[in-house]
């Protein structure tokens, strides 16, 4: 056990803090030869990180994750990373891969990777943190079975949601059972006294390790949280289930944009059935999209077609972007959200989204289409590419019988 410095010493420390004196304080940690000191320092910083954070320069963050890899005391190892995860938990990420580029470089003369061996036994963390890390990038069986015990046996949730992760790049059938017990990490009498965001994070870990696992078994639980009654969990799920097998997932899916209950589902949901889409291979992409439209019927409810929109609108992906806008096209009921969505996509970057979405202009209600094409017509330079898409739409309104061409 580590002693604190003297009051006195602790007072002088905790007054660089409250000066925002950085580098007085990080010259504590990283030069003085008592441990005790350093400690001292590691956890003043530790408890300032709100200030340090808005402070932090590359040079800091270099001597602190320089600490890390050098000091011989765990405690204040222990410190030195709590800081550096509040900041950006993917630090731990660049202290392992220092560490492989090293691996006889270690502070404690124990080489990587036998190093995660003696930090995920300590009583840190944050040590247990950087040990999974490690797990991961190792891969060996070894450091899969410490992985799956991890996940098993952790009690800090920190360390346990990036357990998951990693358990889903290591992608081992073995992990679905211990991840499994996760998605329902609220009737957990261990982690009650977590907070709300902490919980949806391990829940949404959990979730997508078994997207990446990916076989029978991960894709059983996953269903089985998507019929489940807690809202956030089926959202989550629903989400992410037709990434493992779409045919199988669109009526799940389908079945959920109908739901009235929660507009969080909802959204979810649609996110879902456009994930079916665009992780159908392209053999079975044509009859992914026949048997939604199929289920969905073409006169959905308002609040659906506005789901999809949303997602031409926000989505970063474009092959979700293209698939969301087609299928607004193919849908009988227009809102003025779908429009102005397909409308903005006319001056997307995206030359087969711009197409799209003309395409599905001319599908939609005239009326409703006519009514907001001139005012587009105005807010977009005549030799621009919207203008001209969105002139043919406006000469196929006028000239129903006559066809555009796209493209």
């Amino acid at each position: 056990m580590v002693d604190e410095p003297p009051s006195e010493l602790f007072d002088h420390l905790y007054s660089l803090s409250s000066r925002g004196a950085y580098d007085e304080l990080i010259r504590y940690l990283r030069t003085h030869e008592e441990e005790d000191v350093r400690y001292g320092a590691a956890g003043v910083l530790a408890e300032s990180v709100g200030g340090f954070n808005e402070q932090i320069t590359p040079a800091r963050r270099k001597a602190l994750v320089d600490a890390v890899r050098t000091d011989p005391s765990d405690a204040v190892r222990a410190n030195v990373v709590k800081t550096l995860l509040a900041i950006d938990e993917s630090i731990a990420d660049n202290i392992i891969t220092r560490l492989e580029m090293a691996p006889e470089s270690t502070p404690t003369e124990t080489p990587y990777p036998l190093i995660l061996t003696k930090w995920h036994e300590r009583q840190w963390p944050e040590l247990r943190y950087l040990a999974v890390v490690g797990f991961e990038r190792v891969g060996s069986p070894t450091t899969t079975e410490k992985l799956r015990t991890t996940i098993q046996r952790e009690t800090d949730l920190r360390v346990l949601r990036r357990a998951i992760e990693a358990s889903g790049a290591v992608g081992d059938e073995t992990f679905v059972t211990p991840i499994k017990s996760y998605l329902r990490i609220d009737d957990d009498t261990r982690y009650q006294s977590a907070d709300d965001e902490q919980i949806r994070r391990t829940k949404q870990a959990a979730v997508e390790a078994l997207v990446a696992i990916g076989t029978d078994g991960a894709y059983e639980a996953l269903l089985t949280a998507s019929r489940g009654t807690d809202p956030e969990l089926k959202a989550c799920a629903i989400s992410e289930i037709g990434r493992l097998a779409p045919d199988e997932a669109v009526d799940l899916i389908v079945d959920e944009l109908d739901d009235d209950a929660d507009e969080a589902v909802r959204q979810e949901a649609a996110e879902g059935l456009i994930t079916t889409f665009t992780e159908s291979d392209f053999e079975e992409g044509h009859t992914v999209r026949q048997q939604a439209l199929a289920e969905m019927g073409e006169d959905v409810d308002a609040a659906v077609s506005d789901a999809f929109a949303s997602i031409v609108d926000d989505s970063p992906h474009k092959p979700e972007q293209r698939n969301a806008a087609w299928l607004l096209g193919q849908l009988e009921t227009a809102t003025e959200d779908t429009v102005d969505s397909l409308l903005s996509a006319l001056t997307h970057e995206d030359d087969y989204l711009r197409i799209i979405a003309a395409a599905g202009l001319t599908t939609l209600d005239p009326a409703l289409v006519d009514q907001k094409l001139t005012a587009f017509l105005d807010s977009v330079e005549e030799d621009s590419a919207a203008h001209e898409l969105a002139s043919m739409i406006q000469s196929r309104l006028d000239n129903g019988s006559e066809k555009a061409i796209w493209g």
